[in-house]
Parts: structure tokens; C-alpha cells; sequence
């Protein structure tokens, strides 16, 4: 072992003294930490003798229920005491889902300013039987142990769970898993019913283990959209052209419709174009801002947007709906087409920002968190702003006013010109709990 030695020049002229330093002492490991182990099993929750236990119909199974009692605080430790492999399982499962009552309440949100309802209420821990939250819960379990020879018995009470509307979607797959894959007639029914409902995303994620006929029948009679995606422009010509002017589908299908049958065609067919041309006037501002693009791509310039003759609000703001679509499919050069809608002076443009952390009101509107801009942008240079936002909040108008989640749009017109837009950011909202929806 070295020793550091320090060398001292004694004033005196004695000799040097060496003085050893001690080791650091090597840091001291801590035990561990012990952790106990339970002494045995866990006892049961439930003191039935499973083996001397029969149910022979609903009132038995419904009375060994109460004898079960779940909680809302203790289900999740009962259930997995009863013995899927014995028919009193089944028994219960069966009156349990005759008796309904699953329809548990949803939980409301504020996001961005508005209402939603994304979960269910979980059941309260003093929650029993005739609790929906609870019963639900209940239900996926019964769900589980049918056996297919139980469905008739419960098959109306099935057809009643797939009517059950967002965001309840965990029965509704559960159901959804009992059907007979090969028997299509019944799958329809339940699609129909849940489709009907509000379900449409499970049902358009399920219903490609249908054939040909009932998917041909889901699109056209029901409007499915799930089904045509599954389906080809090239095989099902005439459900695809009845799908581009179908306005029960959604924009995205039928935009998808009219995009393939377009690019499967040499030169421009009579039925295709028609079809198109009956797009270009569509509710939905995208369908008829795509059906116009198209058109435009196969030299049919007619459908192009432009400021209507109609110079009311209302013509006007329909005719900014499709063109921010429609700006939206163009390419970087080409030009805007929103200068058909400004005045010679040009487009006063204000723009209104949002920061929650100013403190001095530098604009003097009384409000020190916003920022006002006014801009009076040349009719040459007029271009549809924030385009993507823009077309989303095209949907949610109240007059001349439409709002997206981030933005709220102000048009003013005069003389059938728009000579103003403001542009504001929407201030941020606190995400809270809400009274449960009914």
C-alpha cells in the first residue's frame, strides 16, 4: 500500500518528518430489504360449495346472485370464485343478461371548449345489483360463458346491448364475438342495429368477415362505410359511381370513390363524370370541393369555386366552405382562387392572438392576454388562411362565425365582397369532469 507522504523544510534544519494519510474506508453495504411473504392463500370471498351448488332456471341463478352480492368494491374478487366449468356459470350469465339495465352513464368532458364523452361512470365501491355501472361490468363476464347452444336464450337481450350508443363499446364488441361467423343474415342484424346506434366504428372494424351480397347490401341499403373500402372500384363498379353521390356516407369513402373510379379509366367516361358533376353540388363541402377538383384534372373548369351570383350570407359562406376544401388540394404554385371574393381596396384582415401570461394590455380592448393585428392584405394576394383549419371549422358555423378547436373564423361582407375576416385564437379551456350525461 502507498502511503502520500508530505515532505515539511524545517526552519530549523531538522530533518523531514513523513506523515502517512489514512484509506478512505470502503463504504458499508445496507441489507437489503426484507419483504414478507403472505402466509397462505387468500381466503375466499365467497363461502359457497360450488360442487353441492345447481341452478335449474333464472329465479335459483337470480337468488345465488344475491347470495354472491358483488360490490362495486369487491366484483373483480368474486367472480373469478365461480366455476366457469360448471354450468352454474352459464346459469347465472343467462338471467343476469335477461334482466338488462346496462346502459351506465357517461362521463362528460370540456376539451377545448367543448362537450365530450370519451368513458363511463366506473360503479361506486357501495354499488350492488341493480346498479347499471356495476351490472355492466357483470355483463361482459356473463358474455364470456355463453356457450352458442345459450345464444337463442338470450338473443334479445344481445340485440339490446348493440344498441347501447358510444362511448359504451366494450359490450357491444363482447356481443359482436358471439355471433356465428358464417351465419350473415343475423350478423347483419346486430351491424344494422349497432350502426343505427351510433357504433359505426366497431362496425365498420367487424363487418369485413361478411361475403359479397351482404356487404354490397351494407353500403347501399344501410350506407356502411366500412364496406365499400373492403370492396373494389373495379368489381362493384355501379355500387362505387351510387357511393361518390351517396350523401349517407361519409365524405371520406365517397371522396375515396370518386379518386379510384377516376384513376381506373383511360379517357373520361359518360357515368363517372355524371356522377362527379352530381358531387360537385354535395351537402358536404369536401365531397364537392374533391368532385370539383377532379373534374377540373379531366379539363371540366365549370365546378371550379368562385364568388357566387347569390350574394347572400348564406350563398357566400357555402361557396368559402368549398373553396377552403378545395385550396386545400392544390398545389404551392398554383393561385389562390380566393381573390374572386375580395374587394379592389383588398381584404382587411385582423388577427386576434391569445397569451394567458401577458399582463399589460398593449392594444387597449381591456383584455391583456390579446393581441389585435390589422392587416389590409392586396386582392393579389388574398390567399385562404390556415386552410387545413380553416375547412375543419367550416363545419361548425352560426351565421357568418365558424370556430375550430384553436381558431374562431369572422366573415363580414358587403356588397357581396368579403372586405374583412378576423382570425382569433380561442382561449384555452380547463379539462373538468361534468355532470354525467343522462
Amino acid at each position: 500500500m502507498k502511503l502520500r507522504v508530505l515532505v515539511f523544510l524545517a526552519a530549523c534544519g531538522t530533518a523531514p518528518v513523513a506523515r502517512p494519510v489514512a484509506p478512505t474506508p470502503a463504504p458499508v453495504a445496507k441489507p437489503a430489504r426484507v419483504v414478507p411473504l403472505p402466509d397462505g392463500p387468500r381466503k375466499p370471498k365467497l363461502a359457497i360449495d360450488w360442487a353441492a351448488t345447481h341452478v335449474t332456471g333464472d329465479e335459483e341463478a337470480l337468488a345465488l346472485w344475491h347470495q354472491i352480492a358483488p360490490t362495486g368494491a369487491d366484483w373483480d374478487e368474486k367472480l373469478p370464485e365461480i366455476p366457469t366449468d360448471k354450468p352454474v356459470a352459464r346459469a347465472l350469465a343467462i338471467a343476469l343478461l335477461r334482466g338488462g339495465n346496462f346502459r351506465c352513464p357517461a362521463v362528460v368532458t370540456t376539451h377545448n371548449c367543448r362537450r365530450h364523452a370519451f368513458d363511463l361512470e366506473p360503479p361506486r365501491p357501495t354499488d350492488g345489483l341493480d346498479a347499471p355501472c356495476l351490472r355492466r361490468l357483470l355483463a361482459l363476464w356473463s358474455i364470456d360463458q355463453l356457450e352458442p347452444a345459450d345464444r337463442p336464450a338470450v338473443r334479445a337481450e344481445l340485440l339490446d346491448i348493440v344498441q347501447v350508443p358510444p362511448p359504451e363499446s366494450q359490450l357491444i364488441s363482447a356481443v359482436f364475438q358471439t355471433l356465428n361467423e358464417g351465419d350473415h343474415d343475423e350478423q347483419m342484424v346486430f351491424y344494422e342495429a349497432a350502426w343505427r346506434a351510433g357504433q359505426r366504428d366497431l362496425v365498420n372494424a367487424t363487418i369485413g368477415n361478411l361475403d359479397e351480397p351482404h356487404l354490397l347490401e351494407a353500403v347501399t341499403r344501410l350506407h356502411i362505410d366500412g364496406a365499400l373500402e373492403i370492396l373494389s372500384a373495379e368489381a362493384h363498379r355501379a355500387t362505387y359511381l351510387a357511393a361518390v353521390t351517396d350523401e349517407q356516407l361519409g365524405a371520406k369513402v365517397r371522396i375515396q370513390a370518386m379518386t379510384e373510379l377516376a384513376a381506373a379509366e383511360q379517357k373520361p367516361s359518360f357515368d363517372v363524370t355524371s356522377a362527379l358533376i352530381n358531387a360537385a353540388s354535395s351537402a358536404d363541402c369536401a365531397v364537392a370541393a374533391s368532385a370539383a377538383r377532379t373534374l377540373e384534372q379531366r379539363g371540366d373548369r365549370r365546378f371550379v369555386p368562385a364568388r357566387p351570383k347569390l350574394h347572400t350570407d348564406k350563398a357566400l359562406m357555402r361557396g368559402l366552405c368549398v373553396l377552403a376544401s378545395y385550396e386545400g388540394l392544390q398545389r404551392a404554385d398554383e393561385t389562390s382562387l380566393l381573390a374572386s371574393y375580395i374587394p379592389a381596396r383588398g381584404l382587411e384582415r385582423i388577427s386576434v392572438t391569445y397569451d394567458p401570461l401577458a399582463e399589460i394590455d398593449t392594444d387597449g380592448d381591456g383584455d391583456p392576454h390579446t393581441q389585435h393585428e390589422t392587416t389590409l392584405v392586396p386582392r393579389a394576394e388574398a390567399v385562404v388562411p390556415e386552410v387545413e383549419d380553416l375547412a375543419r371549422a367550416m363545419a361548425h358555423c352560426t351565421g357568418t362565425t365558424c370556430s375550430s378547436d384553436d381558431r374562431e373564423y369572422r366573415f363580414s361582407f358587403r356588397a357581396g365582397e368579403l372586405f374583412r375576416l378576423e382570425i382569433a385564437d380561442r382561449p384555452p379551456c380547463l379539462d373538468k369532469p361534468e355532470i354525467p350525461a343522462p
